[in-house]
């Protein structure tokens, strides 16, 4: 077989991906793919150790244009994580209620990888201070004070972090923990968990 033919089989079923994968042009297609392919690497992986190298082939551009947009590779990773929390925040962007904004964070279908991921970056070191901003926990705060909620005239920001704590945890140990409780019915303990949370988020604290 010939190069041609080689060539025409391996794009034929998909096996270079590098080769097809279409390279993004202008500075900000640039950034955003930089940015997507340092997510998803981590993600895969479960782990933040991600080389700059891997980033720039995974995101089909040139490895200097990772140092010309982000600099070092530990800029790159507190961009992608940035970014990563703030859509927690823009996804409950046009939720009116805290109920619906709570079922929609337990029911995401990346919860569990977006947990362990943000798990795997503190416990890598990464400063916490550097990827709090636009944290979905915010969205919850606003809503938790937002006019007529039960829960207002409480500390909104206790209960914030409280119910945080538990989706986040539930995305990171809710299958283990329901294994360790042998339960029969492992969806209706999951649903039992949402309304515990949303119980949690109607609480009023003693006078």
């Amino acid at each position: 077989m010939g190069f041609k033919e080689m060539a025409l089989n391996v794009l034929e079923d998909g096996s270079d991906t590098a080769a097809t994968k279409t390279k993004p042009l202008g500075g900000i297609e640039v950034r955003q793919s930089i940015l997507d392919a340092a997510v998803k690497l981590m993600s895969e992986r479960g782990t933040t150790d991600i080389a700059l190298r891997e980033i720039a082939r995974e995101a089909n551009v040139n490895h200097g244009l990772v140092h010309r947009h982000f600099g070092t590779r530990h800029d790159v990773l507190i961009a992608a994580l940035k970014r990563h929390s703030a859509s927690g925040a823009e996804f409950l962007q046009d939720v009116s209620d805290i109920d619906t904004a709570i079922d929609k964070l337990w029911t995401h279908p990346n919860m569990a990888e977006s947990s362990k991921l943000m798990a795997s970056a503190l416990l890598g070191g990464v400063p916490p201070e550097s990827i709090a901003e636009g944290h979905a926990l915010r969205r919850l705060e606003q809503l938790l004070t937002s006019s007529g909620n039960t829960a207002a005239g409480t500390n909104s920001t206790a209960i914030a972090v409280t119910l945080s704590c538990l989706i986040l945890g539930w995305g990171i140990f809710g299958n283990y923990l329901t294994a360790v409780a042998k339960d029969t019915e492992p969806e209706q303990l999951r649903s039992d968990v949402l309304n515990i949370l949303q119980s949690l988020a109607h609480y009023k604290q003693d006078s």
